[in-house]
């Protein structure tokens, strides 16, 4: 498993590090300035800017009639991530990112490249126009129907069943004019998309250890997806016994039983305080990328909305 472990290591950092091995002329700057002779721009604290929008809830809140909002001492107000900022010239695009609480930053410039005329022109998808197909026979809305009886039959509470937000998609080769092509069809929205085999887009290094640590669960059938499945669950087994076997060897070594105790004790206390600190964070809903709080959040202001209505 070794290869695997350099694999899957390098791959789950870049997700950490996503501005390393890009191309570009990397710029810092100190402080942001509102102008090229003017003052610097004064970014308002993690406290004064919750206080502003404490304020302007409060305002939202009287016009409905809503409780007054108050700002609680259970959470300390922070900035969740930075602020980053993207513009287009004639010859270069330049990547922004400025820390918030310190007005520090950088530009990543990537050089606009030419038009090269000499460049064959890219070569028409003869299927490009085809971006549905209806079927009658589609498993996925099959198998939606039939599942209130399946429900029924085996002695549970039966409803109308509906899809995930991802539906499965059916992949396939077909040619047209004899053009050979890669199909895509969705299951669930009936949708199709389609590229030139010859025209497949290409993929960086670090996409590609980004997507490939990404890439999870099993496929249906026996494919390269479904091997890099097997991979990840021997990655599991390979660190959970490199873990336990190296307690054993550590206990056998008597003279080492209450330092390393002492470390084990420590390391689980830190462990726990990571857990349960990145549950909190992950958890507060302050993020559109982040998966906590949303449904809650919808509930209640759909709540709210009904309520007003009444």
């Amino acid at each position: 498993m070794f290869p695997f472990v350099l694999l899957y290591g390098f791959s789950g950092w870049f997700f950490n590090h996503p501005r390393y091995f890009r191309d570009g002329e990397v710029t810092k700057f100190s402080v942001v300035p509102a102008q090229a002779d003017g003052p610097d721009v004064v970014l308002p604290s993690a406290d004064d800017l919750a206080e502003a929008v404490i304020e302007e809830m409060n305002l939202e809140s009287f016009l409905y009639g809503g409780p007054e909002i108050m700002l609680s001492a259970e959470k300390r107000p922070a900035y969740s991530g930075f602020l980053t900022y993207t513009v287009n010239t004639d010859e270069a695009t330049h990547d922004i990112s400025v820390n918030p609480v310190t007005g520090t930053g950088e530009i990543r410039s990537t050089p606009v490249q030419a038009a090269d005329d000499s460049k064959p022109a890219a070569k028409p998808n003869p299927m490009a126009a085809i971006q549905r197909a209806e079927l009658s026979d589609n498993p996925m809305e099959e198998v939606r129907q039939a599942i209130p009886g399946l429900l029924d039959h085996l002695g549970l509470s039966s409803g109308e069943a509906f899809g995930g937000r991802r539906a499965p998609n059916l992949v396939f080769a077909a040619e047209a004019d004899g053009v050979p092509c890669l199909v895509t069809y969705n299951l669930g929205n009936n949708s199709i998309s389609s590229i030139r085999q010859d025209a497949r887009p290409s993929m960086d290094t670090m996409n590609l250890m980004r997507r490939m640590h990404l890439a999870r669960m099993y496929t249906p059938q026996m494919d390269i997806r479904l091997v890099w499945a097997l991979v990840v669950d021997a990655m599991f087994v390979s660190m959970v016994f490199w873990g336990i076997s190296g307690l054993f060897m550590w206990w056998q070594v008597k003279r080492t039983r209450w330092l390393g105790g002492g470390f084990l004790i420590a390391s689980l206390v830190f462990t726990s305080v990571i857990v349960v600190g990145m549950h909190d964070n992950l958890t507060q809903g302050g993020s559109r990328r982040g998966g906590g709080g949303h449904g809650s959040s919808s509930a209640a202001a759909t709540e709210h909305i009904a309520t007003s209505h009444r």
